[in-house]
């Protein structure tokens, strides 16, 4: 029997998190179990995630600030798991169906997990979304349909195997520097391990940040990493760097020759690239404000001649103006990562 692991993450207090987070014990039973980990050490919270508990229902307790999911994929049981928001909401009829689409799957290693649409919801408006040819057999084709989409990342909310979860990630999580685009990184890395199923019911709804609220979270990236704001100038190009990177040199759950490997890589950091040139950013009031953008203005101008260490070299010299520290970290990592054509297997 292929079990369901829904997977929670919760950081706010009051009714509206308690609520969602009752809604999904509800679901509770053989075949789906539900994981709950809690950082938002709200006293009443606790009390009442500790009476719902129950077999088919933990509860794990974490720091304030913690975002690791290690713990929770750790305890979770199920052969695939489902991140759901503690402010998303997801349907109960389509939340019956997953496990019986899930059963129907598990036996293709082709397939990593399942897509199925949402409604998307703005201030003004909401509307159905899905991302297009992610069931394509060819990675080519999952990778330019993910980014043909744009908009707020989605497939992070889709039910994946746990073993691919946990693989994507452990490498995420092992990079020296946590960035606003992180998920970004993840859903690459599933689309490279595999296709997605498709689920024609609408499963969720999610409500889309606004600007003001993405602006903060960005902020808050960069004050823990202890990284100079003005950062966020580079992000589109440090996440086409990165993803590109990985795609080239680490050891992936599929296996793809070097060209296929090339082609991938030259598709991620094509479109991160373009988002780089039109996509200014935000300095976050930085003195170092003028100093990202001439380093932006300098990669802008030598598009397509610099190559992967050229760049490292540039994002070093970027973090050695405020940490030495940081940019040795940075380095050491992703030079490392150059350096391998086969890296160890996570």
């Amino acid at each position: 029997m292929i079990r369901l692991s829904i997977v929670i993450p919760s950081s706010r207090a009051g009714l509206t998190a308690c609520s969602r987070i009752l809604q999904a014990c509800s679901w509770a039973g053989p075949r789906v179990e539900i994981v709950v980990r809690d950082t938002s050490a709200d006293a009443a919270k606790g009390d009442f995630l500790r009476g719902v508990a129950h077999e088919n229902c933990r509860l794990i307790v974490a720091l304030p600030g913690d975002g690791g999911l290690a713990d929770a994929l750790a305890a979770a049981q199920g052969d695939f798991v489902y991140l759901l928001a503690d402010d998303g909401l997801c349907f109960d009829r389509a939340l019956a169906m997953l496990p019986g689409v899930l059963e129907s799957v598990a036996a293709d290693a082709s397939i990593v997990g399942v897509a199925a649409p949402v409604l998307l919801e703005t201030a003004d408006a909401a509307q159905a979304f899905a991302y297009p040819n992610i069931d394509a057999g060819d990675a080519l084709v999952r990778l330019s349909g993910y980014l043909s989409a744009g908009g707020p990342d989605l497939l992070l909310f889709a039910p994946i195997r746990r073993a691919a979860m946990s693989w994507a990630l452990d490498i995420v999580g092992r990079r020296p520097f946590a960035f606003p685009f992180d998920d970004r990184i993840t859903s690459m890395l599933y689309l490279v391990s595999g296709k997605f199923a498709r689920m024609t019911r609408l499963m969720s709804v999610h409500a889309a940040d606004g600007a003001e609220a993405e602006r903060r979270a960005g902020l808050a990236f960069y004050q823990q990493g202890h990284l100079d704001p003005a950062t966020d100038k580079l992000h589109w190009f440090l996440c086409g760097f990165e993803g590109a990177t990985l795609i080239r040199n680490l050891a992936l759950q599929q296996s793809y020759s070097p060209q296929q490997r090339q082609a991938l890589a030259d598709l991620w950091f094509s479109a991160m690239f373009t988002r780089f040139r039109t996509d200014p950013r935000d300095a976050y009031g930085s003195p170092l404000a003028g100093e990202a953008e001439k380093l932006c203005a300098r990669w802008k101008e030598a598009a397509g001649r610099l190559s992967f260490a050229d760049m490292l070299a540039d994002i070093c010299q970027f973090l050695a103006l405020t940490s030495q520290d940081n940019a040795l970290k940075y380095f050491a990592f992703w030079s490392t990562i150059l350096g391998l054509r086969q890296a160890p297997a996570a």
